[in-house]
């Protein structure tokens, strides 16, 4: 029963939220694609211009992280929430087609912003209301192959586009590209209303039986119960969270930014985070190669697809031998060989294979969240809030990281390339600590002792 339980779920969880995702990243990173055709020359941009346009995106995401998990957290309709923000920021997208002017441009990228927040860390919360410590990094990097299939698909979207519909109905191909996107974006989003579950206790399209299951799955798996009347760990005492959702939102933030192991997790991603900002700007990378645009968009393509296999087998083998650290350390050591390659060599090909391997950092990514998760598991007031903040952590480089790859500094960018080798290094150490530390949180439960409101005694142990 739990098999079929969980295919049912995988069948009406997964596909969608992965198609969200690709469009997620579509609309958020189409900026990039958008340059390679007359965006720039139209609304007269500066190159520091353009940069504050990716970048102003990311402030309006990261000043809504928080806020946006605990409201899904206390309103309890995934299913509504998350569809809903996708609509609202594909309208924003396809409204991108008729700026006429570099204040317009920012605007709507903020607004993006703003509506984008909801997205990550409301599936990331999700998934671990619905999937075990065992089951989570596996679907967390089948949701997170969205955004790298969507760095594919974007230059192969792009190079359509841009090719073939510049100029129709009077509209500029850049103008196609973000109004294209915003629709299908919208659609999508009033499609998964209907089919997406809401939490275990309350999605009506499972049977009582199901219902139960899912909910005894998760307390089996922690020996506690997945609500916010389960104990928390502040003094490892048993408390129970004010009922006013104000006050309880508020307490779970509190908690998640006074654990320890949410501030370790918070500077490790943050510093993955640093060297895979280079997301922003990877057609400008791609066009260091010195070939033309048609050959730029198609040859952004393949570093996507090879990170989307990656991460995906990698996620798998860490559920399956439940462990975590090792699984983190060898993407980021990969993007050190390519930036390294990168800063040495102009020649076309050995620069294509440090393309190639750039990328490989995000085999830490989503791995990273579904560490998070299994590190926090209770109350969900307290995984909501952290994971928003580790977010937040993982999205401040996506501000600063553009300006560092600006066109002048091409083809070796050795600012930006530099700067991604001392994140990478500093992430690797992070998690280093971060094993350290929970280790140390085992060998607590197996003396006896309560740790975050778990008792040693019911066999849960963090996962290394």
């Amino acid at each position: 029963m739990e098999k079929k339980l969980k295919l049912k779920l995988d069948i009406a969880i997964l596909p969608l939220v992965i198609l969200m995702y690709i469009m997620n990243y579509l609309d958020r990173n189409n900026i990039a694609a958008a340059k390679l055709g007359s965006l720039v020359e139209d609304l007269h941009l500066t190159s520091t211009q353009y940069s504050t346009c990716v970048s102003i995106l990311f402030v309006g995401y990261i000043s809504m992280q928080i806020p946006s998990n605990l409201i899904l957290e206390k309103v309890g309709r995934p299913a509504l929430y998350l569809p809903c923000a996708m609509a609202i920021w594909g309208v924003l997208s396809a409204l991108t087609a008729v700026v006429h002017n570099y204040a317009g441009l920012l605007v709507v990228r903020l607004l993006i912003g703003f509506a984008e927040a909801a997205f990550y860390p409301g599936v990331m919360f999700y998934l671990s209301c619905w999937y075990t410590r065992f089951e989570i990094a596996k679907r967390s990097a089948l949701f997170v192959v969205g955004s790298w299939l969507s760095g594919a698909f974007s230059g192969l979207i792009a190079y359509a586009v841009l090719q073939y519909l510049d100029g129709v109905r009077g509209l500029a191909d850049w103008r196609w590209l973000f109004l294209i996107e915003g629709v299908v974006t919208v659609a999508i989003a009033l499609i998964a209303i209907p089919i997406l579950p809401n939490l275990p206790a309350t999605t009506r399209w499972l049977s009582k039986e199901e219902r139960l299951l899912a909910v005894v799955r998760m307390v089996e798996d922690v020996g506690q119960r997945d609500d916010d009347q389960a104990p928390n760990s502040e003094q490892e005492t048993v408390e129970v969270l004010p009922q006013s959702k104000f006050r309880s939102a508020m307490l779970g933030f509190t908690m998640a930014v006074r654990d320890p192991k949410v501030l370790n997790f918070l500077q490790m991603m943050f510093c993955f985070a640093g060297t895979a900002g280079i997301n922003t700007v990877f057609p400008t990378i791609v066009k260091s190669l010195g070939f033309d645009r048609t050959k730029t968009l198609l040859l952004t393509a393949p570093p996507w697809l090879l990170v989307a296999i990656t991460s995906v087998i990698n996620s798998f083998h860490s559920d399956k031998t439940g462990e975590r650290y090792w699984h983190m350390m060898w993407g980021p050591c990969l993007s050190l060989v390519g930036f390294a390659i990168g800063i040495a060599t102009t020649k076309t090909a050995p620069r294509y294979v440090a393309m190639m391997l750039l990328l490989q950092i995000y085999n830490s990514w989503a791995l990273g969240f579904a560490w998070l998760s299994n590190s926090v598991p209770r109350p969900p007031i307290k995984r909501a809030a952290a994971v928003a903040c580790v977010n937040i952590g993982g999205n401040i480089p996506n501000i600063f990281v553009p300006y560092l790859f600006y066109t002048s500094a091409s083809p070796h960018f050795y600012v930006g390339f530099a700067v991604c080798i001392v994140f990478a290094f500093l992430g690797m150490l992070g998690a280093t600590t971060l094993r350290i530390q929970l280790r140390r949180l085992n060998k607590k439960l197996e003396d006896g002792h309560t740790v975050d409101g778990l008792d040693g005694n019911t066999g849960f142990r963090f996962t290394l």
